[in-house]
């Protein structure tokens, strides 16, 4: 017997686009058991398009959080595979069936390939260039390895006894598709990528939405690290996570090395060598991203993508101290939700530290530039004692993204969750769910949700290991 659908989509002012996402899901080949609609803070019809258009159950909610909505949902889910797409995306004729089908194969979790819903543009072909490119590369190179980095949350498919295992949707860290994808890493659970299946989905236009987007994806996987460390010295995530890392640095040097020859007009036969791994590089990756898309779209994606992937290092770079150094996490964020950008200040004991770290390298690189006779390292030395220590006043700037007090959670502490009885539940109690807290404490979701007795089972015996 083929497992059951039920399809959930979290959604925040979607009036425009849920009434054709909706459809898209019935129309599939595959049968729906039932499709679920979460709307969240609307402030336009988004739910009454929903039902308009086929939904069989609207959730209106206050959350302003993803996870908060999906497992405000999970109680009223009864099919066998929870198939989730965001509220402005739409899949494409057998995205559902081939998802499925993975997971009748065996598969815990799975995620479709992505691709821009919109045409044309300059931010619109970086990123169809950057989707196609991890569809050809990254994402099968992971999957072969057994460890996705982020089952795509515009577009997956889970097991709903899995998602119930793990205590539904974790909540804390500013990106939640990661967190859940790691989360079943953790569960020892098995995670697939479904190339072969499609969605579209709406993808920023300007720099303005751009630059909106792009913070929370790099301070989410920053967050998402540090939470599942533990995980990260397995061979799997040491391959996937330390070649992104490594990824990351290597530009910086690279850069660094081009700028210093050219001031020193030195090693300047490396500029040949380096002009024959560019012309690889590019040929290559252009010919991946062909593969997907065409080679007119590859042409056009390519510069937009190059250009705009130097902003992308510079970002998780930037993230990545703030994350992990100066313990400044990124708590909330202005976009479509409404809200403001938050970003947690950092603790005292933090600062302390960080100021006796500096002023003791600031001593040493005095010591060691005095007996070398060494001018510069003695005053950067000196400079070091000195300011290294006033780093610990929390000095208030005047910028606007700088928060002077925690950052609220953005759903309340407790949430209630609708009640399912029948012969196969017990009843659910209300939902704790988790404040935005460092990622380092380990608090995640914990929702104590009973396993439903279904007619289908998956092809093999225990997922977890």
């Amino acid at each position: 017997m083929q497992p059951t659908v039920s399809v959930l989509i979290p959604a925040h002012n979607e009036a425009e686009t849920i009434g054709e996402l909706v459809q898209a899901c019935l129309d599939q080949p595959y049968p729906i058991e039932q499709l679920i609609v979460v709307a969240d803070s609307c402030k336009d019809n988004t739910a009454e398009v929903a039902r308009q258009a086929g939904a069989t159950l609207v959730l209106e909610t206050t959350f302003a959080d993803k996870a908060a909505n999906q497992n405000h949902a999970l109680p009223h889910i009864t099919g066998d595979v929870i198939v989730g797409f965001d509220g402005d995306s739409k899949p494409e004729p057998d995205c559902i069936s081939r998802m499925v089908a993975d997971i009748a194969r065996g598969y815990d979790a799975t995620c479709s390939s992505i691709l821009p819903l919109q045409e044309t543009g300059f931010f619109i072909e970086a990123r169809r260039f950057a989707y196609s490119l991890g569809s050809q590369w990254w994402r099968i190179c992971q999957r072969t390895v057994g460890r996705l980095q982020v089952l795509t949350g515009a577009s997956y498919a889970f097991r709903t006894d899995v998602v119930r295992a793990v205590g539904g949707f974790p909540n804390g860290l500013i990106s939640a598709d990661m967190d859940i994808t790691w989360k079943l890493h953790e569960g020892g659970y098995k995670t697939w990528y479904t190339a072969d299946a499609l969605t579209l989905t709406v993808d920023p236009e300007n720099w303005h939405e751009y630059t909106q987007q792009m913070p929370r994806w790099a301070a989410g996987y920053f967050q998402n690290v540090a939470r599942y460390k533990r995980l990260m010295w397995n061979w799997r995530s040491l391959l996937t996570v330390g070649t992104a890392m490594f990824d990351l640095v290597t530009l910086w040097w690279w850069l660094a090395v081009v700028i210093y020859n050219l001031v020193t007009w030195q090693h300047l036969s490396m500029f040949r060598y380096m002009g024959y791994w560019a012309a690889g590089h590019t040929a290559l990756t252009t010919y991946l991203v062909s593969r997907v898309v065409g080679w007119k779209k590859a042409a056009l994606g390519f510069l937009p993508y190059t250009l705009l992937n130097f902003y992308n290092k510079y970002l998780y770079t930037k993230s990545m101290f703030r994350e992990w150094l100066l313990g400044r996490h990124y708590a909330a964020w202005t976009g479509r939700s409404g809200r403001k950008t938050v970003i947690t200040p950092m603790t005292m004991s933090r600062r302390w530290a960080l100021g006796q770290t500096g002023a003791v390298l600031g001593a040493v690189g005095t010591l060691i530039g005095g007996y070398l006779g060494s001018t510069p390292l003695f005053a950067a030395g000196v400079a070091g004692v000195i300011a290294a220590p006033l780093a610990v006043f929390p000095w208030r700037g005047s910028g606007k993204r700088r928060a002077t007090q925690p950052a609220p959670p953005p759903v309340a502490a407790t949430a209630p969750m609708p009640a399912l009885v029948d012969e196969d539940t017990v009843q659910i109690p209300r939902v704790r769910v988790a404040k935005l807290l460092d990622p380092d404490t380990e608090t995640t979701l914990n929702v104590a949700l009973p396993r439903q007795r279904t007619a289908w089972s998956p092809t093999h015996e225990g997922s977890a290991r």
